[in-house]
């Protein structure tokens, strides 16, 4: 969590410090700028004060020339019109010189005094000289004659050095307001320069902000795409392989901060989806392996099959070498039923092995619980004997425990470096169930397969005996009596003749009774079976069909007695069926013996749709057939006849 925090901590730093310095950067640049504006503002300012200072300076000046030019015109022709400019000239001096000064001195301290003493001029040139000058030209004028139409009045020596002195004056006037243009163009020249520095420190700036804010954002720009793009695709790629099932990959732990806590995060997760990949895989194995042996298991197979599937699924679940299921014996040993993996194919199955030592076998009978062997290199006995020369290094043991007894246990062993893993002994377990399942299920139908051969055997020696209490009791005691009445018929005299046919009748039905009971005993117990053996038998059931029989049997084929019983009651059975349900034309009986096994396929080609489970004949059939150990199919489709496949082991009882 703290180094989450910190590498957190580190980015938002990196970023804080570059963000800081661009902005740093451009605040510098843009207040270069501002104060450069500022400057250029200031300067526009000063240059337009300039010019309104210049241009009231230009004023003034017309003024006192207007005042020397209408003052000169005067004095030359002594005519009063050419005093009309000098009278406004005179007029407007003081507002002008005023306004002069004001801006010249707002404008600039020494301006303001060189416009001062320009204005001061100014007024003592209209005091001092142009107003006495006007005045005396006047008292000149007024004093002289006349002039006559033909000449003009020639202006006196006086007014002529008047005249000069007025000159004089207004040039030294004129020099000041050269002066001081010269002073306010040196200023405006002063200024312009340093707008110019300003504009050029602006450009510089903006020039030297935009460059050094371009090469942050590139530098930061790269700096992101390097430690956040870039990861953060790479990482987006990496999370949809492994949304695709790549358990397997993994991204570069080189990311900084927060990108480097995500990619140690992703690998994380991804490590965690690949261990639950895995035992998922693992889970789905054993559910699969599990699922086979229990089908084995439910379709009640021989537990060799049983035995021979469990360690086939162990070895290829666990990858060992070697497996084996043993049995223990009462004289303390273990008998080697059934073996699994490469390693362990040319080990004898059915041989015994002494329980000596403390192996895992003899662990497990003593303790009843799973155990492992690290290390057969010390283990005694024959069992780490034959581990050792397999090259086997370690193993593991569990009991088989059927129906609360120690049955056998199972082990699985292995050759590959290393520790044993861990797990290994619950991993096995899971099979002991199944092993004592199938074992327990094979003795339970063992026992009730002698129960049923029992059941069978006994109901057809009450069979045999009836039949032959009837043969030897009953039946020769209605012999009997049927000979007497034929005796006493044969002494009636003649003349009873109504007596004699009485008799006659009685004899009759006597015989009939006979005959009746004949064919209950051959229902009960065929005699003909016992004397004649199964064709003759077959071919008795056949004479007396109400269908035509093909027989296909052989004459001379000896079989176990209860076999014969159960094949006769199966044909009589199918016989029965076929007079009352399936109107048939013929019906075939065929019989072979291959492998030690009686087959018999009865059919015939009536109208079909025969369902034992509805309740016949044949649910008893089934019950005495599958007591032999054997199988009967029924195929009835509609319409198509009904066929009857038997199969018997000529080893039952």
């Amino acid at each position: 969590m703290s180094n989450g925090a910190g590498a957190g901590k580190g980015l938002i730093r990196r970023t804080v410090v570059a963000g800081g310095v661009l902005a740093l950067v451009v605040g510098i640049a843009f207040t270069v700028v501002l104060v450069a504006i500022g400057d250029l503002h200031h300067s526009a300012v000063l240059a337009s004060e300039s010019n309104r200072v210049l241009s009231a300076g230009n004023h003034l000046e017309r003024l006192v020339i207007d005042l020397e030019t209408g003052l000169r015109g005067f004095l030359i022709t002594g005519e009063e019109r050419f005093l009309a400019p000098w009278d406004d000239a005179q007029r407007a001096f003081p507002q002008q010189a005023q306004m002069f000064e004001g801006l010249a001195a707002a404008h600039d301290a020494g301006q303001g005094r060189r416009a001062q003493q320009i204005a001061q001029a100014g007024v003592a040139y209209i005091n001092e000289y142009s107003v006495p000058a006007v005045e005396t030209a006047r008292r000149i004028a007024a004093a002289a004659p006349p002039p006559t139409t033909s000449r003009l009045l020639a202006p006196s020596p006086r007014l002529i050095a008047v005249a000069d002195e007025g000159k004089r004056r207004v040039d030294e006037l004129r020099r000041q307001f050269d002066a001081f243009a010269g002073v306010e163009d040196e200023l405006a020249a002063s200024r312009q320069g340093r707008s110019s520095n300003a504009a050029g420190r602006a450009t510089g700036a903006a020039t030297a902000g935009i460059a050094g804010s371009v090469l942050l954002v590139a530098l930061f720009t790269d700096y992101l795409t390097r430690t956040i793009v870039r990861p953060v695709r790479r990482a987006a790629s990496m999370a949809g392989r492994l949304a695709g099932g790549d358990f397997a990959v993994r991204l570069p732990e080189t990311g900084a901060a927060e990108i480097g806590a995500l990619e140690r995060s992703f690998n994380s997760m991804g490590s965690s989806l690949q261990t639950s990949h895995i035992e998922l895989r693992q889970l789905l194995e054993e559910q699969a392996a599990l699922r086979r042996v229990a089908t084995l298991v439910a379709r009640a197979v021989s537990p060799a099959e049983v035995f021979e599937a469990v360690a086939r699924e162990v070895a290829r679940l666990l990858d060992a070498p070697a497996t084996g299921l043993l049995r223990y014996e009462t004289d303390r040993t273990a008998t080697i039923v059934a073996l699994g993996g490469e390693l362990a194919q040319d080990l004898p199955i059915g041989s015994r092995v002494p329980l000596e030592g403390a192996n895992a076998a003899t662990s497990v009978m003593h303790t009843g619980r799973a155990t492992r062997v690290e290390s057969y290199e010390d283990a005694p006995g024959v069992v780490a004997a034959m581990a050792r020369r397999l090259g086997l290094r370690y193993g593991v043991a569990a009991p088989i425990a059927v129906e609360g007894r120690l049955w056998g246990v199972i082990g699985a062993s292995w050759n590959r470096p290393g520790p044993l893993p861990a797990g290994m002994e619950g991993r096995l377990t899971q099979f002991t169930d199944l092993v004592a399942t199938a074992v327990a299920n094979a003795a339970n139908r063992a026992e009730l397969s002698a129960s049923r051969a029992r059941v069978v055997a006994a109901a057809d020696e009450t069979r045999r005996r009836i039949e032959r209490d009837l043969h030897d009791g009953t039946q020769q005691r209605l012999v009997s009596m049927a000979l007497d009445l034929r005796s006493a018929e044969a002494a009636v005299p003649p003349a009873l003749v109504g007596l004699k046919a009485q008799l006659s009748v009685v004899v009759e039905g006597l015989t009939g009774t006979m005959e009746d009971l004949q064919e209950i005993s051959r229902g009960i117990h065929p005699a003909i079976l016992s004397k004649g053996g199964l064709a003759a038998a077959l071919r008795t059931l056949a004479r007396h069909a109400s269908v035509p029989v093909a027989l296909d049997v052989p004459a001379d084929l000896p079989l176990p007695e209860s076999v014969e019983v159960a094949v006769y009651y199966l044909v009589s059975e199918a016989l029965t069926n076929v007079a009352r349900h399936a109107h048939a034309s013929v019906m075939h009986v065929g019989l072979t013996v291959d492998d030690d096994v009686v087959q018999v396929c009865v059919r015939d080609d009536g109208v079909g749709g025969a369902r034992p489970e509805r309740g016949s004949g044949l649910i008893g059939l089934r019950d005495r057939i599958e007591a032999l150990g054997g199988t009967i199919d029924v195929a009835s489709p509609e319409g198509q006849g009904t066929t009857l496949r038997v199969k018997i082991p000529l080893g039952a009882r």
